[in-house]
């Protein structure tokens, strides 16, 4: 699991959602898989199924379209025999792209695109308030990380060195 996959991981459970990473699905017969889900996050009380896949890759929006659509397509086969629990809706989110494009992309088929920056910006504007004496569980590492380092910034307070 890469870092992008274990911060939306940890996210997600720190929210309040049962959470699985690197989900592998739709066995071949000589061998191999299919694909595999990056997240799945599970809200016991809503019933939504969000399925959420991550890249750092550079490639151009159109390639990443047509990578994007695809993994949530071969999926889409897979939700109900692997998650045999119920759920209202499956949203699926595309957590990509290192910079600002000139147009907002579009993948389509109900995916949301959420930049890299972005979902940064929205942990970091939440958490930056929560004080270093209320430490957010080590069970989540990079979240109490982004914390510590956040909080003091956040309040303007100098860093000695």
């Amino acid at each position: 699991m890469n870092f992008l996959e274990q911060i939306v991981a940890e996210w997600y459970a720190y929210k309040g959602y049962f959470v699985r990473t690197n989900i592998r699905f739709g066995r071949r017969e000589k061998g191999g898989w299919k694909g595999e889900m990056d997240v799945i996050a599970f809200h016991p009380i809503a019933k939504n199924l969000i399925h959420i896949e991550t890249s750092t890759d550079s490639n151009t929006w159109s390639e990443r379209k047509s990578r994007f659509q695809r993994k949530f397509r071969d999926a889409n086969d897979h939700y109900r025999e692997l998650f045999k629990f119920e759920f209202k809706e499956i949203q699926r989110i595309a957590i990509v792209g290192m910079g600002k494009p000139k147009t907002p992309p579009d993948f389509g088929d109900e995916i949301k695109i959420t930049l890299i920056s972005d979902f940064f910006r929205e942990i970091t504007s939440k958490i930056s308030k929560i004080p270093p004496t209320q430490s957010i569980p080590e069970q989540y590492p990079l979240l109490r990380a982004i914390q510590f380092a956040t909080y003091w910034e956040d309040k303007n307070i100098p860093i000695k060195k």
